[in-house]
């Protein structure tokens, strides 16, 4: 099963707990949903009530005209009650149109929230497995769907069955010959109706399937662009997408057959029924058992009952597009969100790390040996320290930052702050303590304000400020005519490597966690740059319990200690000189980056800098002169 097709092969036979899931969406409005059913229910009187009246009139004035006596007066009245029906009832449907389309919307919001809320409470596990467009179409597209089907589907398909009895009992009432041979009809209509019903499930399923493969690819080749022309695949990627494009083109093609193999077979029971009723009524009228007034009365209810059995072809349509909608949105409201605890923990800075076990592919499950990222890791931080840690790439270092912050949860062993197991943590506690500088800095499409404050209101413009101050931020804020209102490209394409970085700085100085993560926070950018960066880290590094990871080994000698990882698991551990002495892992990366230099391996004379480890002069190429 691919990461597209979470949804059962064939729909199933009874659609009772979508209709349920519709219902659910619907009910927190049900002010306004009676209100759409009284203007429905109006409607339709005034629909019974006009062949009525034109009954009496026929029969009535019509039939017995008498001059300019009573008779007249009598047309003239029913004239005018007529044309007043006609009135109220277009102003009827101008009303169920503006109400029902309010629900839609007011329903739908309520349902979007909930998605996209929902959507964000998700482990991360589960967005490894989605490709964003399909995401972003059960978003916009199923949610869509919804709007439909409540603005103008949902009320009308459950009267309109209750007008079908209405009308067949009126039938009945006038004429029961001629409401028998329509009654005939409604087993043919039914027949058509299920026959049509699973058919277009599964032609709807197949046609959102294929829409959300068009965006997810639409979407990667769009942030993958750079790569297409310098690669000169262009024409290879309009190869795939005219390939994706006309699988949705034929899938598209095989619901717009089935519907209208339907609408076909709709008119046609229309249309034979009508002839039926037509020749037998006409028969009935030639021998006088059937007056003028009341044949024209039944042919109007008749047409009356035809219309919503018309009409359900549409509402199939809009009914088969929404349940399947549902079933796609029910999908994601149905995972479980992030576990977590409820301890609400404000952290000193001790990390510990208890025969931790992890795999990506496993989750909660058991994962095989082989196949174990993180294996029985065990580790200590005390409040305060900054902790390094190394190893060649996929040796654990970014899951262990994942693990801690909860991202993923561990299969075995133990992690906890302060010595509070993690599991018992609240989310929002746990994460609000630690900050993280991460070596791809992500921008959001808005100002500088809202993307160091993450559109947090309760934190003050002038905190803002002080933070992009002390990490020396402001200098190029400044410089912009907007200054903190200066809008930011996607991602921040509009600034350099080196002022994404210090915005990450002061998004984490802004918090004031006591726990730092720097997931190579300054590899990406230049020496002068990283020199300006220096400052800023070190703001940061102050006070705070720090885990740095670190491929260049110049940069972490200062560390308080150092792990190196291989293969997940925890091969040595020890300050720099230490590790220098085993003649190790370390050692040999060591001796890879540097050669036989050995004035890389002494430490660097120091400057009277106020920190807890002595910050040397000799400018660092990764982390600032504070580590090294």
């Amino acid at each position: 099963m691919s990461e597209y097709d979470d949804e059962p092969a064939r729909p199933p036979a009874f659609d009772r707990a979508l209709l349920a899931r519709l219902w659910g969406f619907l009910r927190p409005h049900g002010g306004v949903l009676t209100l759409g059913i009284g203007t429905i229910v109006a409607g339709r009187a005034c629909d019974w009530l006009q062949p009525w009246l034109f009954q009496r009139t026929i029969d009535g004035p019509i039939r017995h005209p008498e001059g300019d006596g009573p008779a007249t007066h009598g047309l003239v009245y029913f004239a005018i009650c007529v044309f007043g029906v006609a009135i109220a009832n277009g102003l009827l449907r101008f009303a169920q149109t503006l109400v029902l389309t309010k629900l839609g919307q007011a329903t739908t919001f309520d349902v979007r929230q909930a998605l996209f809320g929902h959507l964000l409470r998700l482990p991360l596990s589960w967005f490894d497995r989605k490709p964003v467009g399909e995401l972003v179409t059960r978003m916009t597209g199923d949610v869509e769907n919804l709007v439909e089907f409540f603005s103008t589907g949902a009320a009308a398909l459950v009267l309109d069955s209750l007008w079908v009895v209405v009308l067949l009992v009126t039938l009945f009432t006038m004429d029961a010959r001629l409401a028998g041979v329509a009654l005939a009809s409604l087993p043919l209509f039914a027949f058509v109706s299920f026959r049509f019903r699973e058919r277009a499930r599964m032609a709807y399923r197949e046609t959102r399937r294929e829409i959300a493969r068009n965006a997810a690819f639409i979407q990667e080749s769009i942030a993958g662009v750079r790569v297409t022309q310098l690669s000169v695949r262009e024409a290879g990627m309009q190869e795939r997408f005219a390939a994706l494009s006309a699988k949705l083109r034929d899938a598209w093609h095989v619901t717009v057959h089935q519907f209208s193999l339907f609408f076909a077979g709709v008119s046609w029971l229309t249309l034979m029924v009508s002839a039926a009723v037509f020749a037998v009524g006409t028969r009935f009228l030639l021998d006088a058992s059937l007056s003028t007034g009341e044949w024209f009365r039944f042919w109007m209810c008749l047409g009356y009952l035809f219309e919503p059995l018309q009409e359900l072809a549409e509402r199939w349509n809009v009914l088969q597009s929404a349940l399947v909608s549902t079933e796609r949105v029910s999908r994601i409201l149905e995972e479980a969100p992030e576990p977590e605890g409820s301890l609400d923990h404000h952290h000193r800075g001790a990390i510990e790390f208890a025969h931790v076990s992890f795999g990506y592919d496993g989750g909660a499950e058991p994962v095989p040996e082989a196949r174990l990222i993180v294996q029985e890791l065990s580790f200590q931080v005390k409040a305060g320290q900054t902790v390094a840690f190394v190893g060649a790439t996929g040796a654990g270092k970014t899951t262990v930052m994942a693990l801690l912050l909860a991202l993923y949860r561990k299969q075995r062993g133990a992690i906890r702050i302060d010595g509070v197991e993690l599991d018992l943590l609240a989310l929002k506690s746990l994460r609000s303590g630690i900050g993280v500088v991460p070596q791809d800095v992500f921008l959001f499409a808005d100002t500088i304000l809202e993307n160091v404050r993450l559109f947090d209101p309760a934190i003050t413009e002038e905190q803002v400020r002080r933070a992009c101050e002390a990490v020396g931020a402001s200098a190029f804020i400044e410089r912009l005519p907007l200054r903190y209102a200066a809008p930011l490209g996607e991602r921040g394409a509009n600034l350099s490597a080196g002022e994404r970085q210090l915005l990450a700085f002061a998004r984490v100085l802004v918090r004031d966690p006591k726990i730092l993560v720097l997931d190579e926070a300054t590899s990406s950018v230049d020496t002068a740059t990283e020199r300006r960066l220096q400052a800023a880290v070190l703001k940061l590094l102050a006070g705070r319990t720090a885990l740095v990871i670190a491929h260049r080994l110049s940069t972490i000698r200062r560390a308080d200690q150092i792990l190196v990882l291989h293969h997940g698991r925890l091969r040595e551990s020890g300050t720099h000189a230490e590790l220098l002495a085993q003649s190790g892992i370390y050692a040999r990366l060591h001796e890879l980056q540097f050669g036989t230099d050995t004035t890389a391996a002494r430490p660097a004379p120091e400057t009277p800098v106020a920190l807890p480890a002595p910050i040397p002069t000799e400018p660092a190429t990764d982390l600032p002169s504070g580590l090294v």
